[in-house]
């Protein structure tokens, strides 16, 4: 089973990622896509991509609730995840 839209990299999931990994797997769930929200997110999201390769798969992209006023900014950050990895 995939899992299509999840954002394991909340910090109320990352205190115990082991743990939820664990138990998605004893469930049947095998891979993860990972949406972005936004800048202050994206950290997190990647090193959970690196950290399980084989089953979490970074999103680029802008979350519509994290549209504010700075979206330029936003933007100008999602190009330049686009240009440093594969997505």
């Amino acid at each position: 089973m995939i899992d299509t839209h999840c954002h394991l990299y909340s910090s109320e999931l990352m205190n115990d990622i082991d743990g939820v990994m664990e138990r998605a797997e004893t469930a049947g769930v095998t891979k993860f896509y990972l949406p972005a929200i936004d800048s202050s997110t994206t950290e997190q999201m990647l090193w959970l991509a690196d950290q399980y390769p084989a089953k979490c798969f970074a999103m680029a992209g802008l979350h519509p609730c994290s549209v504010k006023e700075n979206f330029e900014e936003e933007l100008a950050h999602i190009r330049d995840m686009l240009s440093q990895r594969a997505f």
